[in-house]
């Protein structure tokens, strides 16, 4: 018994760094190390927008001809991180609007930050409509932009994106969950014990093991990537390229 609770408690904590509430948001906003990154569309970022944010333009972080993960662009996301102002030490939070096809991005770019050594960031949870519905005095129309370029540099490169050939090496490849199964409706993240169960079979596995993630989409495998990976401390999971094709 407390072995389950060292554990609960050891997620609890790291579910912090994954997500945070409005209220977490609210509390650090005025610090000068924050950096509040917006990948919702232009249209809607441009109509409002939490104080302060930054837009994302996603597709800078893609592949121009297919949807493939950007580990194999280490400069252009260094490039693209500089031009947010992202240092070292920067802390950064990324949200977008409450549909399914815009919070599949912020998981999306979560991870492509973390996969290059920049492992200080969160995920609004509930994102814009969250944050609206305690802090609808704290939005803006007024673009925000970075002042000056970050100095961070890209720590690492692991290889995410693999193929057959890292399966033939003895691992497991298990399917992704549905945005729907991991968020509720209004895309807050479920709880730890229904997260638990979700992902029962994967969390089972242990941490030495070579586990793949496949998923319909690039941005599917990427939400179970973050999760498993950022939540549940699976360091060594990778996404099956087919996810992209």
């Amino acid at each position: 018994m407390k072995f389950i609770l060292i554990l609960l408690f050891a997620i609890h904590l790291a579910a912090y760094d994954a997500f945070i509430k409005p209220e977490q948001l609210h509390n650090i906003l005025e610090e000068k190390n924050l950096i509040l990154l917006d990948v919702s569309d232009y249209s809607s970022y441009d109509q409002s927008h939490i104080s302060g944010a930054i837009h994302v333009d996603i597709s800078k972080f893609k592949k121009s001809k297919y949807a493939r993960l950007a580990v194999n662009y280490s400069k252009k996301v260094e490039d693209a991180m500089s031009k947010l102002g992202i240092n070292n030490d920067s802390n950064v939070v990324i949200y977008s609007r409450t549909n399914s096809n815009d919070y599949l991005n912020t998981t999306y770019l979560a991870s492509i930050f973390l996969q290059h050594g920049f492992n200080n960031v969160s995920i609004l949870d509930g994102g814009y409509m969250a944050w609206v519905f305690k802090y609808n005095d704290i939005v803006t129309s007024k673009e925000s932009k970075s002042l000056q370029k970050g100095n961070f540099k890209v720590l690492s490169n692991p290889l995410v994106l693999v193929g057959d050939e890292y399966l033939n090496q003895g691992s497991e490849i298990i399917p992704a969950k549905s945005v729907k199964e991991i968020f509720f409706d209004d895309l807050t993240l479920k709880n730890e014990l229904e997260l638990k169960k979700l992902f029962a079979d994967e969390l089972s596995l242990s941490k030495d093991n070579k586990v793949v993630i496949y998923g319909d989409t690039l941005l599917t495998s990427c939400a179970n990537w973050y999760v498993l990976y950022q939540m549940f401390d699976l360091k060594n999971m990778k996404i099956y390229k087919s996810s992209t094709e």
